[in-house]
């Protein structure tokens, strides 16, 4: 990515949204260079390969295809920049996001969140292929709740089933997801970022300040002490006295 500029292509079938993105990226993000505004998918797949954008602000709900849909028009060799979606999607659906590490802009775009998605942009070293993480969001989005998490690697994201993680153990900060597959699978983020980008996923739960875990992954409960959990790994993990009453009612125990 050039260091001084950032290349973006704006896709909004609404005329009126992307005037409105385009000024204000004028005023708050000048080192953002709009290169082109498209009205439609078609239009906007033509604007990214013409001029190679870092960054491509895109609009879920046109007429047509929709936005989620790109990745039947451009194959993933072609998609080597960061994608920031422009929605008015209700929170589950933003959860889905989260869980996806897709960058959303939530209508209308406030400057605060939008001055936000361009300093990310602006902070990232390499663009990444968006491809993998706009599949896990449309895995997400199908589902009455997200069954996958994208999650940061040296090369780029990789796509993990949130059936099969066992636990999050933080690691300093870094996280480790322990999974039935065995090894652990080491990322740069706290335990607090993971925890965040979980909220409202029932099956996850805070069970001590080095712990997140998947409840149905818990083989059993051993009251006595401060109380330990058997993970079906056979991992051991104590519980926080101040996590108790919140297990004990997902447990059922």
């Amino acid at each position: 990515m050039n260091s001084e500029k950032i290349n973006a292509v704006l896709i909004d079938d609404s005329s009126q949204a992307r005037k409105l993105l385009r000024l204000m990226l004028a005023e708050l993000a000048p080192d953002v260079n709009v290169l082109g505004e498209c009205s439609d998918l078609s239009e906007g797949v033509k604007s990214i390969r013409e001029y190679k954008p870092d960054v491509v602000f895109l609009d879920i709900e046109m007429p047509g295809k929709s936005g989620l849909q790109i990745l039947e028009e451009l194959p993933r060799d072609e998609m080597q920049y960061e994608i920031i979606f422009t929605t008015a999607y209700d929170e589950y659906a933003l959860r889905a996001f989260r869980l996806s590490a897709l960058d959303y802009l939530l209508k209308p775009i406030s400057e605060t969140e939008l001055n936000e998605a361009v300093k990310k942009i602006r902070q990232r070293k390499q663009l990444y292929s968006s491809s993998e993480r706009i599949q896990a969001l449309n895995t997400n989005l199908q589902q009455k709740e997200a069954s996958v998490i994208c999650v940061p690697i040296q090369n780029g994201f990789a796509r993990i089933p949130l059936e099969s993680i066992l636990y999050f153990e933080a690691d300093g900060s870094y996280v480790n997801i322990v999974t039935v597959e065995g090894k652990p699978r080491t990322i740069s983020k706290n335990l607090k970022y993971i925890e965040k980008t979980l909220e409202g996923n029932s099956r996850f739960l805070r069970v001590h300040r080095s712990y997140l875990l998947n409840i149905n992954q818990v083989l059993e409960y051993n009251r006595s002490g401060r109380g330990t959990i058997l993970m079906k790994n056979g991992h051991s993990i104590d519980l926080a006295r101040d996590r108790k009453e919140a297990f004990l009612k997902v447990f059922g125990t």
